[in-house]
């Protein structure tokens, strides 16, 4: 399956079983996560080259465990996704008929990703930015202890993608969310992850 294909799939299960999917976070993963992976190349049942509940951590009293590890040729992770539940709060966008309430919460994302101030941020955009900043710091922690310097770091609820290049030589990072960016941006966003 093509990238764009399953991020159109992803949507279309977000719009139609959002209820049943943002429950669980293992719901997301099976549902939203696994297939755009799979379209990027990544073989979920091979574990030389993708790892799920990777360990971060050798203290077995208390183990850290990234959900996908996306390993180079050598066994080391280059890629770390972490994954959390689907937000509730996207259900009721796709709910809204209004065209203009979808508006403002698609401008105030635009302006989100681009950095810009927000004045009253829709309930949406502001439980993004808590939500988001709050999971940042759990995967720091799991690049710290594999002490990961290159390939990249991602966070996702399985809508919304966050990626970050480990490398200090390359400041990249991109967020995208399959709802409300452009298609096109979403894949090329996503298609660094690709397995090459």
């Amino acid at each position: 399956m093509s990238l764009r294909v399953a991020i159109k799939e992803a949507k279309s299960r977000v719009e139609v079983h959002g209820e049943y999917i943002a429950s669980l976070e293992v719901r997301t993963r099976y549902a939203l996560v696994d297939p755009i992976l799979q379209a990027l190349g990544w073989n979920l049942t091979d574990p030389s080259e993708v790892q799920v509940e990777y360990e971060t951590t050798t203290d077995q009293s208390q183990p850290c465990r990234v959900d996908y590890a996306r390993l180079s040729t050598t066994g080391k992770p280059v890629i770390l996704v972490e994954a959390k539940p689907l937000p509730k709060e996207y259900l009721a966008f796709h709910r809204a008929n209004m065209e203009e309430i979808r508006a403002r919460v698609k401008d105030a994302w635009r302006k989100f990703q681009s950095g810009e101030e927000i004045p009253n941020p829709p309930p949406i955009i502001a439980m993004w930015q808590d939500i988001m900043e709050d999971h940042v710091g759990q995967l720091k922690m799991y690049i710290e202890q594999l002490q990961i310097g290159s390939g990249y770091a991602v966070l996702t609820y399985g809508a919304d993608w966050r990626i970050s290049a480990l490398a200090e030589s390359e400041n990249r990072s991109a967020t995208v969310n399959i709802l409300f960016d452009p298609l096109s941006r979403c894949e090329k966003a996503l298609d660094v992850l690709r397995r090459r």
